[in-house]
């Protein structure tokens, strides 16, 4: 939320009434965040339920339609609480190539060698 601080009242019972407002915002958007967590950490719970089933050392083999009808409205319910949550910054980390993968800069000068590997080799 952008507030001009030029433009704020000289009332003072004015300025409490907006800071009453943003903090019940503030409330709000906390409550709606810690719901969505909530649910996203139950949905992991059930996944988590589900692959244990299947994969688990003691295991009774589902068949595949049994668990895609365990796994159906998953996909919804997690692009639901996603839609929910604030926006995150992007991850700069996932976005910049890793040390080992950057190149040269261009201003750097490239000479091609082309190296005859069978007349250096031993007998």
């Amino acid at each position: 939320m952008n507030i001009d601080l030029a433009a704020l009242p000289a009332d003072v019972d004015q300025l409490q009434e907006m800071v009453r407002a943003m903090v019940a915002r503030m409330a709000d958007d906390h409550r709606q965040i810690s719901d969505a967590k909530a649910q996203v950490e139950k949905l992991r719970q059930i996944i988590a339920k589900l692959q244990r089933h299947q994969f688990g050392r003691k295991s009774e083999r589902l068949d595949a339609d049994q668990l895609a009808l365990g796994l159906e409205g998953l996909d919804a319910d997690i692009a639901g609480v996603e839609a929910r949550l604030p926006a995150a910054e992007p991850d700069r980390r996932a976005e910049e190539p890793s040390p080992r993968q950057r190149r040269l800069p261009e201003h750097l000068p490239r000479e091609d060698v082309t190296v005859d590997v069978e007349a250096h080799s031993c007998p």
